[in-house]
C-alpha cells in the first residue's frame, strides 16, 4: 500500500498544543475586547470571486492569490484578507441599518508567497471594520481597541507607525496623476523601492517633486514636530487638512497610554484601497509588523454601494504569537487551572459529579480511569503535563462520600466531601 505524504504543503503548517491554545486565547481575549466597545461579528465565506480582491487590492496581493475556476467556470479565489469580504457583506445586507456599523471577523486567508518566519501561505485574522462614521474619534476608536487588546495580553512593547496616505493622493491628485498609478507608486513606496516611485511619478507628471520630498522626509515621534517641520512647508489646504488631522489623532493617542508612535510621511502600506490613516503595529527583534489597517472611505462605493466612509484594521494571530514567545509572555496566557481526576473504581456517576463541580467552576478537567498499579506513573504524567491538582478516587472514597486531593504546586494531600469540593476550590 502507498504511504501517504504526512507532512503538510509547503508553506502550511500543523498547529498544535499548546501553541494552538495560546492562539485559542489570543482570539478570545480580542473577541472580549472588541465585544466591550460594541462590535458584532461577521462570518464572510472562504472561498470568493476573484474580481472581489483584484479591484482594489494592490499589485503584490492580486499577484499572490490562489485562483482558480470551480466547477461551473466561475473564477474565485482562496480570500487573501477579509476586508473587502465584509464590505460586500455590508452591501449585500447592511445597507438600510443605523450607522455607523461595528463589525469584526476572525477567519483565515491565503497567500501564496515564500514562506519565511511569520510569513506563511495560510495565517489567521482577526480584526473589525467601522463603517459610516468620518470621525476623528472613528480612527482613534481603533488604537484605544489595540492598547485594551494588548494590556490584556501583557505585551507593552509595541510601537505604531502612522501615516495618512490622503497627504500624497492629495498631490498626485493635484499633480493630474490618475488613480491607478497612484496605486503603482504607494506599492514602490510600501517596499521602499523610492528611485523606482520617484521615476514613475517623473513619468506622469512635470511639477517640481521638491514638495513631495520634502514630505516624505519627514518622520517625527512627536506630533508637534509634525506641525512644525510641515507648516514650514508651502503647502496646498487640502494637505494641511490632513496633516492638521493626523496631529489630532496622534497627539491624544499618546495621551491616551500608546506613547510609541513614529509618525512617518514615507510610509504606505500594500492595499491599494486605503485612502486616509494608515498604521502598522512593530515589535521589537521581530522585523515583520505584527498587525496594520487604515482608512477607505472609497472601497463601498467601488463595490457599487453609496459614497460611506469606513476604517479598520487586521492583526496576525500567528505574528502576535511570535511577538508574545519573543518576550516571553505565552505562557503567562495558559494560567488555566488544570485538574486531573485518577479514578480506581469504575462508579462514572460519582466521578461524573465531581468532574461537573469542576467544570463549572471552569478548570480544565480530565478524568482517566486506571488500576491501582498504573497510580504512579499516571501522577508523574500530571505533574509534567502542568496540571495543578490531582484528585484520586478510590473505594474508599466512594464508600466514604470523599475525595483525595493532592496539591501538586504546594505538595500537600487533604481528603474532602464531595460536597465541599467547590467550597475547597473556593467556588460559593
Amino acid at each position: 500500500m502507498k504511504k501517504i505524504k504526512v507532512e503538510p504543503v509547503r508553506g502550511l503548517r500543523d498547529v498544535l498544543p499548546p501553541e494552538s491554545e495560546v492562539f485559542r486565547v489570543l482570539i478570545n481575549k480580542f473577541v472580549s475586547v472588541v465585544r466591550s466597545y460594541g462590535y458584532q461579528e461577521v462570518i464572510p465565506p472562504t472561498i470568493e470571486l476573484f474580481e472581489l480582491f483584484a479591484t482594489k487590492s494592490g499589485p503584490e496581493i492580486s499577484k499572490s492569490m490562489y485562483v482558480f475556476k470551480d466547477k461551473a467556470g466561475r473564477e474565485v479565489c482562496l480570500r487573501p484578507e477579509l476586508t473587502a469580504s465584509v464590505v460586500r457583506m455590508y452591501i449585500k445586507s447592511l445597507l438600510a441599518e443605523v450607522k455607523p456599523i461595528k463589525l469584526f471577523y476572525i477567519g483565515n486567508a491565503f497567500r501564496y508567497e515564500e514562506p519565511q518566519l511569520g510569513r506563511y501561505r495560510e495565517f489567521t485574522q482577526v480584526g473589525v471594520e467601522l463603517i459610516g462614521d468620518d470621525s476623528i474619534y472613528s480612527d482613534i476608536e481603533l488604537f484605544l481597541i489595540l492598547r485594551d487588546y494588548y494590556r490584556s495580553l501583557g505585551l507593552k512593547e509595541y510601537s505604531i507607525k502612522i501615516n495618512d496616505v490622503g497627504i500624497l493622493r492629495g498631490l498626485f491628485n493635484l499633480w493630474g496623476i490618475d488613480e491607478d498609478t497612484q496605486d503603482l507608486i504607494l506599492h514602490y513606496m510600501d517596499k521602499r523601492l523610492f528611485d523606482n516611485a520617484t521615476s514613475l511619478i517623473r513619468r506622469n507628471t512635470n511639477a517640481d517633486l521638491g514638495l513631495f520630498n520634502e514630505l516624505t522626509n519627514i518622520k517625527t515621534e512627536e506630533p508637534e514636530e509634525l506641525i512644525v517641520k510641515s507648516f514650514s512647508i508651502n503647502l496646498p489646504e487640502c494637505i494641511s487638512e490632513r496633516i492638521r488631522r493626523l496631529y489630532e489623532v496622534t497627539s491624544t493617542i499618546k495621551k491616551l497610554g500608546i506613547s510609541k508612535v513614529l509618525i512617518d510621511l514615507s510610509f504606505a502600506r500594500g492595499l491599494a484601497y486605503y485612502t486616509g490613516l494608515i498604521f502598522e503595529v512593530t515589535v521589537p527583534n521581530l522585523n515583520i509588523s505584527i498587525g496594520g489597517g487604515g482608512r477607505y472611505d472609497k472601497l463601498v462605493e467601488l463595490y457599487g454601494g453609496p459614497p460611506t466612509p469606513a476604517t479598520g484594521f487586521a492583526l496576525g494571530v500567528e505574528r502576535t504569537y511570535l511577538a508574545l514567545k519573543n518576550l516571553g509572555l505565552t505562557e503567562n496566557l495558559l494560567n488555566d487551572v488544570k485538574v486531573m481526576i485518577i479514578s480506581l473504581v469504575n462508579d462514572y456517576v460519582y466521578v461524573d459529579k465531581v468532574a461537573s463541580s469542576l467544570r463549572n467552576l471552569n478548570y480544565i478537567t480530565n478524568v482517566r480511569f486506571i488500576s491501582k498499579s498504573k497510580l504512579g506513573d499516571l501522577l508523574g504524567v500530571a505533574s509534567k503535563k502542568g496540571y495543578r491538582y490531582v484528585i484520586v478516587i478510590g473505594e474508599k472514597e466512594v464508600n466514604t462520600g470523599k475525595v483525595s486531593i493532592k496539591d501538586l504546586l504546594n505538595k500537600r494531600q487533604e481528603d474532602v466531601e464531595v460536597d465541599n469540593i467547590i467550597k475547597y476550590f473556593g467556588g460559593s
